[in-house]
């Protein structure tokens, strides 16, 4: 008579198969969550440039954009903060560190700006965010 059932054998390739699946699908998983914030911290950038060139015409002011230990903002010539957007896994911009090159970013009354660029980072990868003298904005992924 014949036992029906698996051998201990069986058993652990099943499991180890199991396993790897697992692991390949939670490394996917971590992959499209740092995509998709940094994604989502790209835009708010770019929605804070678009909003400094927009001010700085309508207020025929220099608005100048200057990233810190823990946010990035938008600053009037007097130095009063207009708008800030905070860095950090619960901030706005969900992302491991941002870098402004040069220090910051100008629009004068025209809504040119001095040319520069932003840089995001989460994990390996990147988002460079160019600013022309116009003010227009353009981006490049980047990975480490």
């Amino acid at each position: 008579m014949r036992q029906s059932g698996l051998t201990l054998v069986e058993l652990l390739i099943a499991l180890v198969l199991t396993a790897t699946v697992s692991a390949l699908g939670w490394t996917a998983l971590q992959n499209v969550r740092e995509s998709a914030a940094l994604e989502g911290a790209a835009r708010a950038v770019t929605r804070e440039l678009i909003l400094g060139r927009n001010l700085a015409v309508a207020r025929r002011e220099t608005i100048r954009l200057r990233a810190g230990p823990s946010e990035l903002g938008l600053f009037a010539v007097d130095g009063t903060r207009i708008s800030s957007l905070a860095i950090g896994p619960d901030g706005d911009l969900p992302v491991d560190s941002v870098d402004v090159r040069p220090s910051t970013i100008r629009f004068n009354a025209r809504g040119h700006a001095g040319a520069g660029s932003i840089y995001l980072w989460k994990g390996r990868r990147g988002i460079r965010l160019i600013c022309n003298f116009l003010g227009r904005v353009r981006r490049e992924s980047m990975s480490g």
